[in-house]
């Protein structure tokens, strides 16, 4: 080979060589470069927060669940997750919250699920939701039928449909130390068409009318105790009450608003009056009531196939009788049954009623 191509080979070999250093020079400089932005950023955004809480934001974010305690029955799991997460700053960050924990739901016991969430200033909450797993409930769930309320200093009326506090208090207490759950009426609904199971320790309160006793003497017990009730009210008689009386543990559905009274043929009203006039007595009474009422409780306890149809067209979807017994799964929604609650109720009794 001549002198003049080894030259040549020599100098492509150094130029490849050359070429691989300043590549790798400048693979170094790029990782070195952006460490230094990484970390610049991570200063920026420290300095951001530290910057926020100079300003006063040292006030941490507010987590709420609109249940406090899950209750399942074997096999079912908790769907719709209600955790909301509030900064006094930032707004809603419900979206930042993070859950850990695990749940058997084919295993009955308790379950401790975390729920954490940090707002933009660094300021972080926990907090703690007990899930409980229960076996099913076999033999039905009891509605709970109650009417008005006295205690000994007052100037009641005291009949059998009259309850003392004190044995009201007894069996709210009962309810509570043996942890017993409450279901909404969508859940009731569904477990009588057979979409969910309810677990045992089951039993929905009701108290029908919403007189001055209930509102007096009932509510306070139900608000120290925490136990959910629905007052199913007369507004022609009492639904001014509800206007402003917002309760954590009570709502109000419809008894009606003038069908509490005689009709023609001595039963109640709407055993004789026409469709039309049920479905306007439904919608008037209604419009006392805060937000949309789909459960009704028949006046006396008394129905018949016009009035059922007339609470179909209203959209009523459950309806009370006076009729004694539990709700089971595909009973009749506008016929069911509930448990009275009488002044002679003792608590052996009562006890009987809701295991």
């Amino acid at each position: 080979m001549s002198r003049r191509k080894q030259k040549k080979s020599s100098n492509k070999t150094l130029l490849f060589i050359l070429a691989i250093i300043v590549v790798v020079i400048a693979i170094i400089i790029g990782n070195k470069m952006g460490g230094k932005n990484e970390v610049a950023n991570n200063n920026a955004t420290n300095e951001a927060k530290a910057s926020q809480n100079k300003s006063g934001d040292t006030t941490a974010p507010e987590i709420k669940f609109q249940k406090e305690r899950i209750v399942l029955a074997v096999g079912n799991k908790y769907a719709d997750e209600d955790a909301i997460a509030t900064d006094d700053v930032d707004g809603d960050i419900t979206d930042k919250i993070k859950v850990s924990g695990n749940i058997d739901y084919d295993t009955p016991g308790k379950y401790e699920m975390k729920y954490e969430v940090e707002d933009a200033a660094g300021n972080k909450t926990e907090k703690t939701r007990t899930y409980i797993v229960r076996e099913k409930a076999s033999n039905g769930i009891p509605v709970l039928m109650y009417h008005f309320f006295y205690d000994e200093e007052g100037d009641w009326i005291r009949d059998n449909n009259w309850l003392s506090t004190e044995k009201f208090e007894e069996e709210l207490k009962y309810l509570t130390e043996n942890e017993f759950y409450y279901p909404s009426w969508v859940e009731l609904e569904k477990y009588i068409d057979g979409e969910i199971e309810l677990p045992e320790k089951s039993v929905i309160l009701t108290m029908d009318d919403g007189d001055d006793s209930f509102f007096e003497l009932a509510i306070p017990l139900l608000q120290k105790y925490k136990v959910n009730a629905t007052s199913f009210v007369v507004t022609d008689w009492y639904g001014w009450k509800t206007k402003d009386q917002a309760y954590d543990y009570v709502d109000y559905e419809t008894h009606s608003h003038e069908m509490h009274e005689a009709g023609s043929d001595g039963k109640g009203r709407i055993m004789t009056w026409s469709h039309d006039k049920i479905v306007q007595d439904i919608e008037t009474s209604r419009s006392y009531l805060k937000g949309g009422t789909s459960v009704f409780c028949y006046p006396f306890g008394h129905w018949n196939q016009n009035a059922m149809d007339a609470l179909k067209d209203c959209g009523i979807k459950l309806a009370f009788t006076t009729q004694g017994g539990r709700v089971k799964k595909g009973a009749s929604k506008l016929e069911l049954p509930r448990v009275r609650i009488s002044k002679n109720t003792g608590i052996n009794y009562f006890k009987d009623c809701v295991n």
